[in-house]
């Protein structure tokens, strides 16, 4: 699999991780992309990190080159928190932002760990924070480009009532804050929350 040598630009080391469940296989164009080990840095991509992939429909693999800015520490490279900043992000649009805020959602709900339940529901909770952010404050729909490809564009444009604010700012009502979320999250150690999507 060969993607563009222009790096991916992310704002955490878990944007990074969560791109691959939104991103089709370039050779198949199924998916999603499964990670080979963990992102790396390196100087040898473009970006300086590198994450190699695996396609989990044709088993193609290739690796894909990231940016992360703001640049992490070793801390906020195991954190939980997709993104520490204000700004949209430019590699997950809004399609993806919701299918991945009801992916992990659903999983935090088959968990029978609490603990593992309640991490999941912060992960989710984050991501319909970002998809939130695609939305002017006094529009019911989204904003002209929260939509990166053809195919994310065809299913606003065939079902716009779906992408309602009003709707996902009231299903995130529902979920728990994620400032506190994350200071009960710190009071264990845990590990990276992205290995409940190795399985």
């Amino acid at each position: 699999m060969s993607f563009d040598a222009q790096a991916v630009q992310v704002h955490s080391v878990a944007e990074a991780y969560l791109y691959l469940l939104v991103t089709p296989c370039q050779s198949c164009g199924s998916g999603p992309l499964k990670q080979r080990g963990d992102l790396t840095k390196t100087s040898s991509v473009a970006g300086g990190w590198s994450l190699a992939t695996a396609c989990s429909a044709c088993g193609v693999e290739g690796s894909i080159p990231f940016a992360i800015e703001p640049p992490p520490t070793r801390e906020q490279a195991r954190s939980d928190q997709i993104n520490p900043t204000s700004a949209r992000s430019g590699a997950i649009d809004l399609l993806g932002w919701l299918t991945l805020f009801q992916t992990i959602l659903a999983e935090s709900q088959r968990q029978e760990d609490k603990q593992a339940a309640r991490q999941l529901a912060y992960e989710a909770a984050q991501c319909l924070d970002e998809a939130l952010k695609f939305y002017d404050a006094d529009n019911e729909l989204p904003i002209e480009d929260a939509f990166f490809s053809e195919a994310s564009r065809r299913r606003f444009h065939d079902h716009p009532q779906r992408f309602s604010r009003s709707t996902w700012r009231q299903r995130r009502l529902m979920l728990p804050d994620t400032k506190v979320a994350a200071r009960l999250a710190g009071a264990k150690p845990r590990p990276p929350w992205w290995q409940f999507w190795r399985r």
